[in-house]
This record gives structure tokens, C-alpha cells and sequence, in this order.
């Protein structure tokens, strides 16, 4: 396909550039121009679509080892780590990693980007880590949970909380230096946490109830059994006071009141667990399950639309890198990327 343009052509005659490879491009949204003027006035320029999603490319098995957690760090970084023990990282949005080696005791259960650098993990043996040169180099803080650190968030304003096996959950408000146990908030294992804004956060427990906080993650409210079919397994955030939650099951429920109310949008993901959800950002989020299929919706998570099966194995953890950029691990340690495209014209 040729790059060059002879005169100016109007936008619909504009195509995307599908025999390129673009996964290793960093990709910043100009948008499409607005009139053939515009694009004139650029001269050379970048014309391509974010497809928040719709497409993945698999990179093949990198880490060997199961892919259980994953963060963003800002600038390109993305850490994992695996049930291996070891800490993985990309410096250009996910397309190429590099193994630190076996930075933990245990089994690495989560994953959490406190900002200016500052990363934390939970590991199976109860112990923190944390990283303070944007995942390069780890320090053990020593135990810190009551039992498997199944999930961790950051709040903003230096605080960071962790939901654990034993129902408790702790809290830090120096960026993960330090820990105080709150104690016994759920009634069962801690599997899934969103931070909404303003101070409100949400957990959901494997016995189905959601509790909510109000206080950065200070005290908490149990709002009852919201899910009585099954267990919490996933959340997110979604803006505009819109939060989502999977469960074991492969329903989805879904709040649009910060967390205070919630409705059964029923089975989306027919007899599989949903392991993570993520927000992409105008209305657009994904979901992954246990049998590899990816779930998208483009309304705020209100419907949702089953793209493909594209793992080997269960698809354990998916995150936003930005740029329209979308990481995904695996059971079996392979990572796929979703990534926009572009073309390259000269006018």
C-alpha cells in the first residue's frame, strides 16, 4: 500500500494500515482532522484509530509461569508478577519484558501503582513489597496481611489499602511504608476492590456482600448480600459514579450511585469466573474470564459483547496502559496486547 498521496483526498478515503505491526509503537491520539484543510496543514501526519480492545495481538509465553497480577506505572512501565515468584517489566507499554528474577517468598497475589514511582505487591506468604524507582528494584517490608494479600488499591493522597484471605484489611497512609491492621471487616475472603473518587471505595467478599467506605478506606459499611448466587471476583471503576463487579459465576452487577445501589445485569460469561475487569475510559470496559474469552462494553457496562477466546489457558489479569493500549496475562504466563493502528500520510 502506498504511503503517499497524490493531492488531497477526502477523509473516507483514508484506510488503516492492517499489513503493519504496529504492537512496539507508543501511541499518542491526535484524532482524526476534521476537514481536509487540516489535514493539508499538517503535512506529514499519523492518521489511525484506538480500538480500546477490539484486537489483540499474542506475544507468546513470556514469563513460563502464571500471570496473576499486573500494574501500571506511568511513562511506558508495566510491572507483573507471577505465581513463580518472579517480577516482570516492560518499558515501552508491554510489548517487550524483562525478567528481574524471584523477588518473593511466595507466590505474587497483587499488584498496586501508588504513583511518582512508588509500586507495591502482596505475596503468599503475607509480606509487602515495595518499589520506589518505578518497579526495578523491590524491598520487603515484612508481613504485613493476616493471610494471602488477595488485593490491593490505591486511594490517592498516600493511601493504599489491602484485602486479604483472613477477612481483614489493612491500611496505609504513607505510600505502602507502613501498615495498620483495621481487623475483621468481611465475612469472607477479600477478592475484589475499586477505588471511586472522593474517597469512596468498594470490596466485595466471596460470600457475595459489598462494603463500602466513605472515608478512604477508614470504616466501612456492609451493605448486605448483593450477590446471591455466587462470590465477588472483579471490579472496577467506570467514572461518572459507574462501578462494576464480576463474580464466579460470570454475572455482572453494576452501580450507578458510587456503590451505595446495585443491579443484577445477570450471566454475561455462562459458567466461568470472571478474574478481572478494566476501565478504559469513555464508557469502554473489559472483562476476562476463565476460559479466555474477553467481554467488552461500550455503555458504561451495561451490555456487553463476547469478542473472542484468545488464551491458551484462563485469562487472569487485564489492565489499561493508556494511548488505547490494553495488557493481558495468562494461566500459562503468555501476554496478549491490544493496541491501536495507524497509517503514515503525506499530503
Amino acid at each position: 500500500m502506498s504511503l503517499l498521496l497524490k493531492g488531497i483526498r477526502g477523509l473516507s478515503e483514508l484506510t488503516i494500515d492492517t499489513d503493519k505491526d504496529w504492537a512496539d509503537k507508543r501511541i499518542e491520539d491526535i484524532g482524526i482532522p476534521l476537514t481536509d484543510q487540516s489535514l493539508l496543514s499538517r503535512g506529514l501526519v499519523n492518521i489511525y484509530h484506538c480500538d480500546y480492545g477490539l484486537n489483540w495481538h499474542d506475544l507468546g509465553n513470556i514469563t513460563g509461569s502464571c500471570i496473576n497480577a499486573m500494574a501500571y506505572l506511568g511513562n511506558g512501565i508495566v510491572v507483573l508478577g507471577t505465581s513463580n515468584r518472579h517480577v516482570w517489566r516492560s518499558t515501552n507499554y508491554g510489548a517487550t519484558w524483562a525478567d528481574l528474577g524471584a523477588i518473593t517468598a511466595g507466590r505474587i497475589d497483587s499488584m498496586a501503582n501508588l504513583g511518582n514511582g512508588i509500586a507495591i505487591l502482596g505475596e503468599q506468604t503475607q509480606h509487602v513489597w515495595r518499589s520506589t524507582d518505578y518497579g526495578l528494584n523491590w524491598a520487603d517490608l515484612g508481613v504485613v496481611a493476616s493471610d494471602i494479600p488477595q488485593e490491593l488499591a490505591y486511594l490517592g493522597n498516600g493511601i493504599a489499602i489491602l484485602g486479604d484471605q483472613m477477612l481483614h484489611v489493612h491500611r496505609s497512609t504513607d505510600y505502602g511504608l507502613n501498615w495498620a491492621d483495621l481487623g475483621v471487616i468481611t465475612g469472607n475472603s477479600i477478592d475484589a476492590i475499586a477505588y471511586l473518587g472522593n474517597g469512596i471505595a468498594i470490596l466485595g467478599d466471596w460470600s457475595g456482600h459489598i462494603y463500602r467506605s466513605t472515608d478512604y478506606g477508614l470504616t466501612w459499611t456492609d451493605l448486605g448480600q448483593i450477590d446471591t448466587i455466587s462470590s465477588f471476583t472483579a471490579a472496577a471503576y467506570l467514572g461518572n459514579g459507574i462501578t462494576i463487579m464480576g463474580d464466579i459465576d460470570g454475572y455482572v452487577y453494576r452501580s450507578t450511585d458510587y456503590g451505595l445501589n446495585w443491579a443484577n445485569l445477570g450471566v454475561i460469561s455462562a459458567g466461568n469466573q470472571i478474574y478481572s475487569m478494566a476501565s478504559i475510559g469513555n464508557g469502554i470496559a473489559i472483562f476476562v474470564d476463565s476460559n479466555g474469552n474477553i467481554y467488552r462494553s461500550t455503555d458504561y457496562g451495561l451490555t456487553w459483547v463476547a469478542m473472542a477466546t484468545i488464551t491458551f489457558d484462563s485469562a487472569v489479569v487485564v489492565i489499561y496502559l493508556g494511548n488505547g493500549i490494553l495488557a493481558l496475562g495468562d494461566a500459562s504466563g503468555r501476554i496478549y496486547r491490544s493496541t491501536s493502528a495507524f497509517q503514515l500520510w503525506r499530503v
